[in-house]
């Protein structure tokens, strides 16, 4: 048997070994084709369960920077009044709030692929 992970929604699938053609996901009923082009599949399975998760903790990681670090320091360098900064640190939570949001779909994500 070999796991391999489904093109669609990126969770595990078992196929007996040898076996290749067109095929449909148990889990999300869509079609794919799974063919003899790399001896190795383990490591390629395990490959993009590895990306799919970087790619979602990274962005989520890149939005909690620039909500933390980028958003406080704009109004402090250019000297807006309170009222306006007050402004730029609602601002600064609703991104962050987005950022947590998208880093745990990405590990959630990545929960689901293992």
């Amino acid at each position: 048997m070999v796991e391999i992970p489904c093109p669609h929604c990126y969770k595990g699938i078992e196929l007996e070994d040898g076996v290749f053609g067109l095929f449909d996901c148990p889990h999300c009923d869509e079609e794919f084709t799974w063919e003899n082009d790399f001896d190795d599949r383990s490591v390629s399975s395990k490959f993009m369960r590895n990306l799919s998760m970087v790619n979602g903790v990274e962005v989520g990681l890149g939005i909690l920077l620039i909500a933390v670090i980028v958003c406080p320091v704009i109004p402090l360098l250019l000297g807006i009044d309170d009222a306006s900064f007050l402004v730029w640190m609602f601002a600064a939570f609703i991104i962050f709030c987005i950022g947590i949001v998208v880093l745990f779909v990405g590990l959630w994500r990545y929960d689901d692929t293992s």
